[in-house]
């Protein structure tokens, strides 16, 4: 905890930094993903974390295809990235559970998806 804290808000939110490093530490977390109007897209994030904060981590998100509508006009996808590793541990801070199921916080999927960088040290 010590070697994130400075670089993820962790004095001022020791629980989710802690929480957050749990989840680094399995290497993967699974949810889903509200779309709007409506649907879901479960989804599947993988990593390969650096040791230091700074050091990439090496991301691969595989989303499934939206179970409620069945269509080929709504395939999966794979995505392979990297980021900070202190970054991904500031999303994983910020995860949200809705309905019983997790998802990532709105600047994960604005930087993947719209290539928005996130303001420095949030989430």
């Amino acid at each position: 905890m010590a070697l994130f804290a400075p670089y993820c808000q962790g004095s001022a939110r020791p629980a989710e930094l802690e929480r957050a490093l749990e989840t680094l530490a399995r290497g993967s977390c699974s949810g889903v993903r509200q779309l709007k109007p409506a649907g879901q897209r479960p989804f599947e994030l993988r990593w390969r974390a650096g040791v230091a904060p700074s050091e990439p981590a090496q991301l691969e998100l595989v989303v499934e295809a939206d179970p409620t509508r069945p269509s080929p006009a709504l395939p999966g996808a794979s995505y392979a990235c990297s980021v900070a590793t202190s970054q991904l541990v500031l999303w994983l801070m910020d995860c949200r559970e809705q309905d019983g199921s997790m998802d990532l916080p709105e600047s994960f999927w604005q930087w993947l998806l719209l290539g928005l960088d996130p303001p420095p040290g949030t989430p």
